[in-house]
């Protein structure tokens, strides 16, 4: 019973305190950032999913509770990043009259994400997989290709930019 209630209070504190700097933290940088360069809206993100793949790994590897929970806390610190910049990013691009149903949109699709873990659970039922090696390669894809989604968002925002220069639109 200590070792579970030692671990909950560790990993509320992993997923709380390191989910919500690292959301913050990222709002922070775009707001910074992007004054300069746009697609640091997109790039932060992308920065911080793969970023994020070593510190998984390493929580999957360590050697104790406290190592995999400290690289478990730096992978959340550097993987939540995306929130922010997400949500800021949706809310220019979705026209006026559409903000809400783009919210929403994202919202059913953040929830679908999250079957992801019936996924792993399907992989260790059905195809024998152990979940050391299921989460060792499931997750590092997921942020790959993640960081993958949010560079190609970001040079589709770049073309669009030079699209907006060369017709003479202006952002308001």
């Amino acid at each position: 019973a200590e070792i579970g209630t030692r671990f909950a209070l560790l990993k509320a504190s992993v997923n709380g305190v390191a989910g919500a700097a690292s959301a913050a933290g990222g709002g922070y940088l775009t707001d910074r950032l992007s004054r300069s360069e746009p697609r640091m809206a997109q790039w932060i993100p992308a920065a911080g999913s793969l970023l994020a793949v070593p510190f998984w790994i390493g929580t999957l590897s360590a050697t104790s509770l406290e190592w995999s929970l400290a690289a478990l806390f730096t992978e959340y610190l550097v993987a939540e990043c995306w929130f922010g910049p997400t949500i800021s990013s949706l809310q220019r691009a979705a026209p006026a009259g559409s903000q809400g149903l783009a919210q929403g949109v994202f919202n059913t699709l953040t929830l679908a994400g999250n079957l992801a873990p019936a996924f792993v659970g399907f992989l260790l039922t059905y195809k024998g997989f152990e979940l050391p090696t299921a989460l060792a390669y499931t997750v590092p894809v997921l942020y790959v290709a993640a960081a993958a989604a949010f560079f190609v968002a970001g040079e589709q925002l770049k073309m669009q930019m030079a699209d907006e220069v060369t017709l003479g639109i202006e952002d308001d």
